[in-house]
């Protein structure tokens, strides 16, 4: 029963059941509306804002970024703003195509060269102590032991995957130490 509503739970949350927080101009009638859309950009290359703080720059890197950042979109104020599309929803990745750049990619780099680091660290320290002398090893690093760590922390999707499959991902419950006070015996990972 637990772990049918921790699905439930987490299918509404992906799906978005749960309605968008909005206080409404009648509890602030001060402000500007904060509604925005992507319709509302238009290329930096067009945008007068852009354009006279364009005119400012004074060093070839500054002009280089301004031809570089008028590619971009640009909202009102004269200045570029990522757009995130919303992947979730059924074509959402579709909407505004082209932006991909914006996030997504830098994101999933990021992510993959966290994962390697990670990853090779978790396999060196894994040989490191199958080998004669771990402390010695983990002290003073062996270029040949962080190499091949390294190439396999480069395939760490893989290697997830397949230890995830097999089991071996995550230690069992029984070689984890906890407080003598608490029970997780019962909790169910």
């Amino acid at each position: 029963m637990r772990r049918f509503f921790a699905i439930l739970l987490s299918a509404f949350l992906v799906i978005g059941f749960a309605p968008v927080a909005n206080a409404g101009p009648d509890l602030n009638p001060d402000r500007e509306s904060t509604s925005f859309t992507a319709s509302a950009l238009t290329t930096c290359s067009e945008n007068a804002r852009f354009q006279e703080r364009a005119s400012a720059a004074s060093t070839p890197q500054d002009v280089a970024r301004f031809e570089r950042y008028g590619k971009a979109s640009c909202g009102d104020d004269g200045l570029p703003h990522l757009i995130i599309a919303p992947t979730l929803e059924p074509f959402g990745a579709l909407a505004n195509r082209g932006h991909e750049g914006d996030v997504l990619i830098p994101a999933h780099i990021f992510i993959f060269v966290a994962g390697i680091i990670g990853w090779a660290g978790r396999e060196y320290l894994r040989a490191a102590r199958a080998s004669s002398d771990p402390v010695d090893k983990e002290l003073f690093f062996d270029p040949d032991l962080l190499r091949d760590a390294l190439v396999k922390g480069a395939r760490w999707p893989e290697l997830a995957d397949k230890e995830s499959r097999g089991g071996d991902l995550r230690e069992s419950n029984k070689n984890i130490t906890c407080s003598p006070e608490s029970d997780y015996s019962q909790v169910p990972f």
